[in-house]
């Protein structure tokens, strides 16, 4: 089978970094290709991807409407040449530059749905969880199959031992997400942490992502203002390897997001042990009903968010980390094979003109 998977840009996000786990375990399978319109591009990440996927930089200006008829003809050339069976795109707004190939084109809605723009027009839509899916129908009528997102569950390492001694340690909370405080919610997570300081509790917040520097500056400000810069740790984006080696040694992963389709980071968190306190929204609450484990927090709630961490400090304390904070048995689900395992019947499926 021929792939073609088609993005704008590629940083360092929760889609790319999928993105690369599902390019990395189709080429061991089939011909698989990258086509990357715009010159944002993370080239960390690019260097992650296996060398037998054919990638196509094509360098575009973001926001340069003047080159988008040449990039128009640089794809089609592309698929012309490699006649794919698959085209599968990660925007909506891609599918112009595949006008004439309509047929063979699929689009993965990896968040609740900013923009309907030419979602109809797409042979098949996938939705990554339950959430998206009814978000998608109610706005556009369409069924959407879900795919959920995975990891290399294997290769991260786990927490082994759930001991704290409040006496002597930190309790250490991590936010795993890019700063962007309006969808991800790192202010709340702050707020939460001033209230726990106030309460004698002895707990840092590391948060971990990138983001551009006016957002940097202004939640190192309210670290200030709230008298928590010693509390909390701005730590940066950190590469893959890297999550994967050492999530574990944090105490708890909190995800307290203010909008959420998914959240990869509330399974990478699963899969190093560690106990995880994500927001109430349909997202995350698939997520955490399917592994029976975790806790759920009212959105934009920092009283209760810090509630729910006192109560996890307290399960450390008492010895009582079990399987309502630990992921239990179905981690599986969230494996990036089952993804690519689904992904690779639907396609198979519409090729073949099965009705999805």
């Amino acid at each position: 089978m021929q792939i073609i998977h088609a993005i704008f840009s590629f940083h360092v996000g929760g889609a790319e970094t999928m993105l690369v786990d599902i390019l990395n375990r189709q080429c061991q399978e089939a011909s698989v290709g990258l086509i990357i319109v715009n010159s944002k591009v993370n080239r960390n990440l690019l260097d992650t991807i296996d060398k037998r996927v054919n990638i196509y930089l094509l360098n575009r200006k973001e926001s340069n409407k003047i080159q988008l008829l040449s990039v128009f003809f640089k794809i089609n050339r592309i698929i012309n040449t490699i006649n794919p069976d698959v085209i599968h795109c990660h925007n909506n707004k891609l599918l112009p530059f595949f006008v004439n190939q309509r047929e063979k084109t699929c689009l993965t809605v990896h968040s609740m749905v900013q923009s309907t723009l030419f979602l109809k027009y797409y042979r098949t839509v996938f939705a990554i969880s339950k959430a998206v899916q009814e978000d998608i129908r109610k706005q556009t009528g369409i069924f959407a199959p879900i795919v959920y997102n995975g990891i290399e569950i294997k290769q991260y390492k786990q927490r082994n031992t759930y001991e704290f001694d409040k006496e002597k340690e930190v309790f250490q909370v991590v936010l795993l997400s890019r700063l962007f405080p309006e969808q991800k919610g790192q202010h709340i997570a702050m707020q939460s942490i001033r209230i726990l300081k106030k309460q004698d509790l002895n707990v840092k917040l590391y948060l971990i992502g990138g983001g551009n520097q006016a957002e940097l500056k202004r939640l190192k400000s309210m670290a200030i203002e709230y008298e928590i810069e010693n509390e909390v740790e701005f730590v940066g984006q950190m590469d893959r390897e890297w999550i994967k080696n050492n999530l574990r040694n944090y105490h708890l992963l909190i995800q307290p997001s203010l909008c959420e389709g998914f959240g990869l980071t509330i399974i990478e968190g699963f899969a190093c042990g560690l106990p995880v306190i994500a927001s109430d929204l349909d997202g995350p609450k698939e997520i955490l009903e399917s592994l029976h484990s975790g806790l759920l927090v009212k959105p934009n709630d920092p009283v209760d968010l810090a509630e729910k961490i006192n109560q996890v400090i307290h399960a450390y304390i008492n010895e009582e980390m079990d399987t309502k904070y630990i992921s239990g048995d179905n981690l599986h689900i969230f494996d990036i094979q089952t993804t690519v395992e689904n992904y690779m019947r639907l396609y198979l499926n519409q090729s073949q003109g099965v009705k999805i």
